[in-house]
């Protein structure tokens, strides 16, 4: 009887050890998981050491005919997009596919660098759609971002769960175009 009282009393101690690392490890990991999430974006390294505005030395009208991958890109950073990052223990990387006025673009973006082409992605975890005088109106105008997704002239269609989405970091891009997960 004894016997099984110590083994007791053995097992007792060692869940309770067990779930102390647990919750300290978890404490560690949410706490650099925090400070990653909620670091700035580091300058980028473009003409003079800013990120220049693809549509600043031009009319509307010709920002609105020499949109491409770089006005995309743009927005992208704007909407702090850099901050999306793979699910932890996972190597899915966050995909966003876009559709401007019949044009179609999309972004990966892997460890903060964003990655944009021409053309769509397989398996993205969003789609945005507006047109190019929103896209134009929205990177002359940051404040305008909302706005244009408020009124419905842009529009945001979640496709991954909501869990994946919330895993991936989506939570603040969202709310930077005026939604919620």
């Amino acid at each position: 009887m004894n016997e099984i009282l110590k083994r007791g009393k053995l097992m007792v101690i060692f869940l309770w050890i067990i779930l102390i690392v647990i919750i300290i490890l978890g404490g560690v990991i949410g706490y650099y998981y925090y400070i990653w999430q909620n670091q700035k974006m580091p300058q980028l390294e473009v003409r003079g050491g800013t990120l220049i505005n693809p549509a600043q030395d031009l009319t509307f009208e010709e920002a609105i005919a020499a949109f491409n991958e770089s006005f995309v890109y743009y927005f992208l950073i704007n909407i702090g997009a850099y901050r999306l990052h793979s699910p932890p223990l996972s190597s899915e990387t966050p995909k966003i596919n876009f559709y401007i006025e019949g044009e179609s673009y999309s972004a990966e973006i892997v460890e903060r660098a964003i990655y944009v082409f021409k053309g769509l992605i397989e398996d993205s975890d969003i789609i945005i759609r507006t047109s190019a005088e929103e896209a134009v109106k929205m990177m002359n105008n940051k404040e305008y971002i909302k706005e244009s997704f408020k009124k419905g002239s842009s529009n945001i269609e979640l496709v991954a769960s909501k869990i994946e989405l919330a895993a991936k970091g989506y939570l603040k891009l969202y709310e930077e175009l005026g939604g919620g997960v």
